[in-house]
């Protein structure tokens, strides 16, 4: 895959994001080896206790910034490795207090040149300076949303933001249609209003890890696609081929 940064986001609370992007990252072992899942909710971070490892203070990578130290040395230091894949515990309350969009940025630049491929949890919303670094930077952003409508109206209203005043691509963004609640919309109606790429994940541990597994195929497939077309056309330009 060439999505080298894959951030989990929503409009709002309660989609079961932080599910998606752990289920998401270990699907993606079947096609990368150097994964790292990145928690990067403020305050509220959950990763850790998904994994079951400490969440650190990182007053370190702080300092690090701040002091144009070496900044992977205290990256590394908070990574652990768990289920073949890569993990960057969170931010929690001390952290918020003072960490900004530049210790995000160098954070999540140390990620992107240690692996292949950098999957992110963020906090819901548009509140936070975590947030604003890891969409502004991501190659594709999945918008996770409930099958209601105000959940998907909620999205629709938001992604307009980003894309209107962060200026974030909004091809970037794909929707996936969570069933946490009780159906309201399904994802053919949902990809019509957001006007986006929307994906269908069923209710159930089996049926997300399932579903989630076929949104990792359908993307590794369709960048083998362009890798290849990109190729072929390099190749009909060496002979002179317009």
């Amino acid at each position: 895959m060439n999505s080298k940064i894959i951030s989990f986001w929503s409009a709002g609370g309660g989609t079961g994001k932080t599910t998606l992007a752990t289920v998401f990252a270990l699907a993606l072992k079947k096609y990368k080896k150097d994964i790292v899942l990145a928690d990067f909710k403020e305050v509220t971070p959950h990763l850790h206790k998904y994994f079951g490892i400490e969440l650190r203070d990182k007053s370190n990578i702080y300092e690090a910034v701040e002091n144009g130290s070496s900044i992977a040395e205290a990256v590394n230091e908070h990574l652990q490795k768990k289920q073949g894949i890569w993990i960057l515990s969170g931010f929690g309350m001390n952290d918020f207090a003072k960490f900004e969009e530049k210790h995000f940025s160098a954070v999540l630049e140390v990620l992107k040149n240690e692996f292949e491929h950098v999957v992110i949890d963020t906090s819901a919303g548009i509140f936070f300076s975590s947030t604003y670094t890891a969409l502004k930077n991501s190659d594709v952003i999945f918008a996770v949303a409930a099958p209601s409508v105000w959940s998907i109206e909620d999205t629709a209203q938001m992604i307009d933001f980003v894309s209107n005043r962060w200026g974030v691509e909004k091809e970037r963004f794909k929707a996936i249609l969570n069933a946490v609640d009780k159906e309201e919309i399904d994802a053919s109606t949902a990809e019509k209003i957001l006007e986006i790429k929307t994906f269908n994940v069923r209710y159930g541990p089996k049926n997300i890890i399932r579903d989630v597994s076929k949104i990792a195929e359908f993307l590794f497939k369709k960048d083998t696609e362009r890798v290849i077309d990109i190729k072929r056309a390099e190749e009909a330009k060496s002979f002179g081929i317009n």
